[in-house]
């Protein structure tokens, strides 16, 4: 056996090494998680769907075809039963503790009987069957939830008269009113909200002729945990040429955020989908980058499930509900899918939403 006296000169030695070692061993990324000087920040985007595909309208040739489309997606978006989807949407949000939701397709429905025949521009429906955005918080705080709407814009509004009877002579006016909304968790403190459209309005067909969507963004800027930074919601239109000239505005405008800054949105973008738009907003000249392409597994599809949300399994092909960001201090540390899981569908077997939600947390300096 060594004698301890001359064990003493080695121990010490370990001894003056231990902190060194200690310090070296923590000194990757990930071990700042829980200092005092950075904070983690889970963010969500999600399309909630507005219940129909409103691209069906196309399939009216004149306007005498309108009020019997009208009334097959009207009686659609009662199908596919926005306040039993809600419960599935709120049961996401509390699992995932988003600080930040960025909302799509926040969708109000108004209607008007006898129809007036107001054209498509200048709705006037006052009497409400669908409020999305109403029905989800009354879900959220159901659950002792605390979040709040902290920015929102109305895009389109429009109007058209639709033969829910089925009497072409007996029409009733439906109203959609579309919004995009950024709901904030009780904890996070926002200041300068903007909130605006788009300048370019994307003619939808209808009828022989056509009707203006518009498409906006919201925009706050967010301090959580003494962590502070720029949070953008947006819808870009899916059609061409609107995509590529609303991606165009909206790379612009982010040229002239504040730092640290995020952007989610069903962009309607991305790899392989109408892939300028994606390049053009993640180009150097907007500095943004995708966070899927950081800490994503898989191929992070998220679009899409047919209109009447009764797919036995998800089969989505596209990748375009992003969540981009930029700047010092942020930097991702996971990535999720929500919202394709099949055993997570409602009672009556519908998905929460056409579809999937995409969950980032960033780690941000305070």
């Amino acid at each position: 056996m060594t004698p301890f006296h001359t064990l003493r000169p080695f121990l010490a030695s370990l001894l003056a090494f231990a902190p060194l070692c200690i310090v070296a061993c923590n000194d990757d990324d990930d071990d700042d998680a829980n200092d005092d000087t950075t904070t983690e920040a889970v963010v969500m985007t999600r399309n909630i769907y507005l219940g129909g595909d409103i691209f069906r309208l196309a399939a009216a040739q004149t306007p005498e075809q309108v009020p019997a489309v009208a009334a097959q997606l009207y009686q659609t978006v009662q199908a596919t039963n926005f306040p039993e989807r809600a419960k599935a949407l709120a049961d996401e949000i509390q699992a995932a503790n988003p600080a930040l939701v960025g909302l799509q397709e926040v969708s109000l429905y108004r209607t008007q009987h006898p129809s007036d025949g107001s054209p498509p521009e200048s709705p006037n429906a006052t009497n409400v069957t669908y409020d999305f955005l109403a029905v989800l918080l009354t879900e959220l705080q159901a659950r002792g939830l605390n979040y709040r709407v902290a920015a929102k814009v109305q895009n389109a509004d429009a109007e058209l008269p639709a033969a829910l009877s089925g009497s072409a002579t007996d029409l009733t006016d439906v109203r959609l009113t579309d919004h995009d909304v950024i709901l904030t968790r009780g904890d996070v403190q926002v200041a300068n909200v903007v909130t605006a459209n788009y300048d370019f309005v994307q003619e939808v067909p209808a009828g022989g002729t056509t009707v203006g969507f518009k498409r906006g963004y919201t925009k706050l800027d967010a301090t959580l945990n003494g962590a502070r930074f720029t949070f953008v919601n947006t819808h870009l239109e899916d059609l061409m040429p609107g995509n590529d000239t609303q991606a165009a505005q909206l790379g612009g405008l982010v040229a002239g955020f504040e730092r640290p800054l995020i952007v989610v949105g069903d962009l309607n973008t991305g790899p392989g989908t109408r892939q300028g738009a994606y390049d053009s907003l993640t180009s150097a000249s907007t500095g943004l980058v995708d966070a899927w392409t950081q800490v994503g597994s898989g191929e992070g599809f998220t679009c899409c499930l047919s209109e009447t949300l009764k797919d036995a399994a998800p089969h989505f092909t596209e990748r375009i509900d992003l969540v981009l960001y930029t700047g010092d201090g942020i930097k991702p540390v996971s990535a999720e899918i929500v919202g394709n899981d099949a055993a997570k569908r409602t009672p009556s077997g519908l998905w929460p939403s056409d579809h999937a939600g995409l969950v980032v947390t960033f780690r941000l300096n305070r």
